[in-house]
């Protein structure tokens, strides 16, 4: 049993000197509410593409509006190993990226992932891209990367993920996963699972400093739904101390809408600094 002191509540404290700081609490909260802005969701729900372009292997992406009753997303699926990003047309510096993702099958290459990114700069080709993304790998790590031209990935943060029935990613179920990224001179990022954040990291080496956000894999199969971007208010805070979760449901049923309760995974937050 840990020996660590607790902390408690005096009975003695009148109430009255809380007040202030818990109104403080209440005020900031709601005004960070108020200032935090939505500004693009796609949930693909017209069963149409209108937002999205992809730079390689255009034909294995398409809105899914079948598989799963009353949703639609969409997904990749090419039995490939090539690499794909499907990018937005609007460029955004401070901003979050979120998204429903599910991994569906690992295409046994040797740069498996799937992952959401920001500030991409020469998106046209898979060889030219830059910008910086969350990955997942088929071990269930889950990295903040910097990728330059040539597909070349500097990782700059790592949190990792285990399941409690095994060692990798949970094939078949949704994870809500979320990139952060603020900053000019030197660019801060955090990444979240299911709400919690498991990784920070910040980049001082030519940093990128705008661009398109997205989604894409690399030697995988995967669906993407309800891809939010929100503005720079729109960031989430200070690490937790949480363990993140990672999704056990069955496939086969509205998967990223059940309550469900998954099961704990362990989560490593761990943060790194690139030309800092």
């Amino acid at each position: 049993m840990s020996n660590a002191p607790v902390a408690s509540i005096s009975e003695n404290r009148p109430i009255r000197r809380t007040m202030p700081l818990a109104i403080g609490l209440c005020m900031a909260l709601l005004a960070s509410q108020v200032h935090a802005a939505v500004l693009s969701t796609d949930d693909f729900e017209t069963g149409t593409n209108t937002n999205w372009t992809a730079n390689n292997a255009g034909s294995q992406w398409a809105v899914d509006t079948t598989s799963e009753a009353g949703n639609a997303f969409m997904g990749r699926n090419g039995a490939s190993a090539s690499w794909s990003d499907f990018y937005g047309a609007t460029s955004y510096a401070d901003s979050t990226v979120e998204a429903w993702i599910r991994v569906n099958n690992w295409n046994n290459s040797t740069q498996n992932r799937v992952y959401l990114f920001a500030r991409a700069n020469n998106v046209s080709s898979t060889d030219t891209f830059q910008g910086y993304q969350v990955s997942i790998a088929p071990d269930s790590t889950i990295t903040i990367e910097k990728r330059t031209t040539g597909k070349t990935i500097a990782v700059l943060g790592t949190g990792h993920g285990q399941d409690e029935l095994g060692l990798n990613w949970n094939i078949g179920n949704w994870n809500k996963i979320r990139l952060e990224v603020s900053g000019s001179s030197t660019v801060s990022l955090a990444i979240y699972i299911n709400g919690v954040q498991v990784a920070t990291a910040t980049d001082s080496s030519s940093p990128f400093a705008s661009g398109p956000v997205g989604f894409g894999t690399s030697g995988a199969d995967a669906d993407f739904d309800d891809v939010t971007i929100g503005d720079g208010d729109d960031m989430h805070g200070l690490e937790s101390d949480q363990y993140a979760r990672l999704s056990t449901q069955k496939p086969g049923t509205p998967l990223k809408h059940n309550a469900a309760q998954p099961a704990v995974i362990l989560a490593s937050a761990r943060s790194s600094k690139v030309g800092a």
